[in-house]
């Protein structure tokens, strides 16, 4: 398996976060780590690392703390903000699902200007139109205090069901994934389309190919393995 150089990281969106956790801890052998929460958003996170490699990425020692920039994203309701705020980011969330994922292109702009320009009447480029939504502004605290301020491109309802990635731009801020956090490998990590060819060339076009399966649904999916066992999402 091989993944996009700017892969960035998925969202496992989870009903509990803390049972969420707890569980994925059992199934995996590695405890995610707490995140943060995102205030006015109603939701909090947990988070597992990735260390990329050629062809894939593979499983290290929880110990590991080395320099990656990919991870997983375990996000659920936060106890703490009124469960109202998380109703739109986690809606028909009844169990874990990989609702979406990120990569971080190297010229944020540079990407959404092209797909600006590929929604216009007068664009006649033979790539599909990429409709990314709007760039929004976000932060959030990590449990030490840090403040993590970053931008990414959001639209509603998900395109392609979540298939199509979100473009996401750290700013000067840390990387959430430079923290010392356990690791779990992503042996698979693929897509199911109605329509495999139209979603492949959206793929194609942001430069985030992945695998596509014919399906019943627009669906994300993946396996996770750590030294307790794989968890298939």
């Amino acid at each position: 398996m091989s993944l996009p150089p700017d892969f960035d990281h998925l969202v496992i969106a989870v009903p509990n976060l803390a049972q969420s956790v707890e569980q994925y801890h059992d199934l995996v052998g590695v405890k995610a780590i707490p995140g943060g929460t995102h205030p006015g958003l109603g939701t909090a996170n947990a988070l597992l690392g990735l260390k990329v490699e050629a062809g894939g990425v593979a499983v290290e020692d929880v110990s590991v703390d080395a320099h990656r920039d990919s991870y997983i994203e375990i996000l659920g309701p936060d106890p703490e903000q009124d469960p109202a705020l998380a109703a739109s980011r986690l809606a028909g969330i009844t169990e874990p699902t990989v609702q979406r994922w990120a990569i971080h292109p190297a010229d944020f702009d540079a990407v959404v200007t092209s797909c600006a320009r590929s929604l216009q009447p007068a664009a006649h480029s033979k790539e599909p139109n990429v409709d990314l939504g709007e760039v929004h502004y976000m932060s959030r605290r990590t449990p030490e205090g840090t403040l993590l301020e970053w931008r990414l491109t959001r639209r509603a309802p998900l395109a392609l069901g979540g298939i199509q990635p979100f473009l996401i731009d750290w700013k000067d801020s840390p990387h959430p994934a430079r923290q010392p956090m356990p690791v779990v490998g992503l042996e698979r990590f693929w897509a199911t389309s109605t329509d495999v060819d139209t979603t492949s060339r959206v793929l194609r076009s942001l430069g985030a190919t992945i695998e596509v399966e014919a399906g019943v649904t627009e669906a994300l999916h993946a396996t996770l393995k750590g030294p307790g066992g794989s968890w298939t999402i």
